[in-house]
């Protein structure tokens, strides 16, 4: 399969992949070749991808995924590699986010809650991506600090 990741800030992803797991606004989806026709919309979370047997992640926001003859589309807001993104500058987003959650009243302001909401899960997510940086980038991280 052909999988293709797209920002609006330009190709995250292009390559050949045997699967390809999404977090879809559902619950996870899994695609392997041969898989029907889908058009889907995908919740913040890991994008994950096999391609020459091994393991690739993305933090992904919330976008859309669609699957035509063994190609594959995902665009998204945004999508990050585990080894890009700053440990310390995650956690302090986390912080912020975790803050602002809790200093708006979601029953005076339910969309501003909502949106610091949103900001939180995304926070999570590029947490969460962590785990899959390998240890050569956590520790470059680690010393420019």
């Amino acid at each position: 399969m052909h999988l293709v990741v797209v920002t609006p800030h330009g190709s995250k992803v292009d390559a050949q992949t045997t699967m390809v797991t999404a977090p879809g606004s559902v619950g996870e989806l899994g695609i392997l070749p041969g898989h029907r026709p889908l058009i889907t919309s995908l919740a913040i979370g890991i994008l994950s991808w096999i391609e020459g047997g091994k393991t690739h992640y993305l933090a992904t926001n919330e976008g859309y995924l669609e699957v035509h003859e063994d190609h594959v589309a995902v665009v998204t807001e945004t999508a990050e590699a585990p080894d890009d993104i700053d440990a310390d500058r995650a956690r302090v987003g986390l912080e912020a986010a975790e803050a602002l959650v809790k200093s708006i009243n979601p029953e005076s302001d339910p969309i501003a809650w909502q949106q610091a909401n949103d900001k939180r899960r995304r926070a999570q997510n590029r947490i969460a991506a962590l785990k899959h940086a390998t240890p050569a980038a956590l520790r470059q991280a680690k010393a420019a600090h």
